[in-house]
């Protein structure tokens, strides 16, 4: 059997601007607008359309540029909300997207695809970036089930075909990934889930949904019971790694949370930091634990540069996250290439530090 590597979602182009090796940052994921029209019962954020954005168009615009000036080269626009729905995505003027190409970085955009047609799909073909939609199930009661709003399945179903349509997931250089949570609601569908996303040469970011936002308020639907989660995850995602293995020929990867054929390399080899709406700043979307507050919205006079939070000694920390992980997980095997979900222990024991509840390579 021809053995292929791993398909990746692009992360960069011919106009994005040369990593800095030694620089404090290489990647920020950054949220613009909470705002949103879904209400995703999982969702970390709690968007919504009543949702008051914090930050305006400039300073979003002066966080990239204090991120760049640190080195960043990789925008996540994890947004917080729906970017369909901020006005100016597409204008010039005001696009904290099109100014981010302007300074030479590439730029992940974070959409549910239900605002998504052929005309926003082509723009975006035209930018340095690559989209991460969403695809939570093929069944529209599962979907709209979990998107929290009556026909979103339809819509996102819709958007994700205008963006493949556009040619966003071409074969070997794909710009298209897709979101998906894992819960008792789609558990059973996910291996054709998964087979779907191959078939059309869609990146899975597949992931186990962590507790807080909505999501301890639909633990049923979200979760599965303590004493079988664990067990759970390990058969699904071996179950994964097979049919990566023998059906696509890819090459076999170490099942492990919290993604499938992949794993958290943000806080410390992607050297990313995390900015919400209001402008803290945080390990991560599951992480939070805020390490300081920018000087954006109502904190103008007495926030903090994004250098000197940085800088800090608690953030720089975050650096050498390895040495710091509890036991069991500073001693596993597998530490020098995992480090399982920061935001699962966070949430699991109050400690990012903590072992990651959910990790079946541990008895703890």
């Amino acid at each position: 059997m021809l053995v292929l590597p791993l398909p990746s979602l692009k992360s960069r182009s011919e106009r994005t601007a040369p990593r800095i090796d030694d620089a404090l940052l290489y990647r920020i994921s950054l949220e613009v607008s909470r705002q949103c029209n879904l209400s995703c019962i999982y969702c970390y954020s709690r968007a919504g359309l009543d949702v008051t954005p914090v930050m305006d168009a400039a300073e979003v615009r002066g966080v990239i540029d204090q991120a760049v000036a640190l080195g960043a080269r990789l925008v996540s626009f994890v947004w917080g909300g729906e970017p369909l729905v901020w006005p100016g995505l597409f204008d010039a003027d005001v696009s904290p997207l099109i100014h981010t190409n302007a300074r030479g970085c590439y730029a992940y955009l974070y959409t549910n695809c239900s605002c998504v047609g052929p005309a926003e799909a082509g723009r975006l073909l035209a930018l340095d970036v690559s989209v991460i939609g969403k695809c939570n199930s093929l069944r529209p009661e599962i979907q709209d089930r979990l998107a929290g709003v009556p026909g979103a399945h339809g819509a996102i179903r819709r958007g994700l075909d205008a963006l493949m349509d556009a040619g966003f997931a071409t074969p070997g250089v794909s710009r298209l990934g897709v979101e998906t949570i894992i819960s008792p609601l789609n558990y059973e569908e996910m291996p054709d889930l998964w087979r779907f996303f191959r078939t059309h040469n869609l990146i899975p970011e597949v992931e186990i949904p962590t507790q807080h936002g909505r999501a301890p308020e639909h633990a049923d639907l979200l979760n599965f019971p303590v004493d079988e989660a664990r067990e759970k995850y390990r058969v699904l995602f071996e179950e994964l790694a097979r049919i990566d293995r023998e059906e696509f020929g890819f090459e076999h990867w170490d099942p492990r949370p919290p993604f499938p054929a992949g794993t958290c390399q943000l806080i410390d080899r992607d050297r990313n930091c995390y900015i919400t709406h209001a402008g803290t700043v945080q390990p991560c979307a599951g992480v939070e634990k805020s390490f300081g507050q920018l000087a954006v919205g109502p904190h103008r006079e007495d926030g903090l540069s994004l250098e000197s939070i940085l800088l800090s000694p608690e953030f720089r920390k975050l650096r050498h996250l390895r040495e710091h992980l509890e036991e069991p997980c500073r001693t596993c095997e597998r530490i020098d290439s995992c480090y399982g979900c920061r935001g699962a222990a966070f949430h699991s024991c109050g400690d990012l530090y903590g072992p990651d509840p959910f990790c079946w390579h541990h008895s703890s």
